[in-house]
């Protein structure tokens, strides 16, 4: 509704997995394969960071529009995902001004 194609999250540890299960609509046993240790990406994509930390995008359909979500990969640093959500979405933005002119 209104327009909306894509969404960029950015958030702390409290709660991350109930977004990415509930909101990212990430399948849950996804989720608890990487808590045992099994690896989607790949050793040479993976940054080591503790799991509930991980990022993850999906494409959601709300009242028939497909909004694409990204949930922002936090680091320890809790603050620091902040500064990266802001220039995904300001690039997102460049990239839609330029394509509608």
């Amino acid at each position: 509704a209104l327009g909306v194609t894509d969404m960029v999250l950015g958030m702390p540890h409290r709660g991350r997995l109930n977004v990415l299960g509930a909101v990212m609509d990430k399948p849950y046993h996804v989720i608890f394969n990487e808590f045992q240790g099994g690896d989607t990406l790949g050793a040479e994509y993976s940054s080591g960071d503790v799991k509930y930390h991980l990022g993850s995008s999906s494409d959601r359909e709300f009242a028939g529009n497909t909004v694409h979500l990204s949930l922002t990969a936090n680091p320890s640093h809790l603050e620091a995902v902040d500064p990266v959500v802001l220039g995904k979405v300001r690039a997102k933005q460049a990239k839609y001004r330029r394509q509608s002119e």
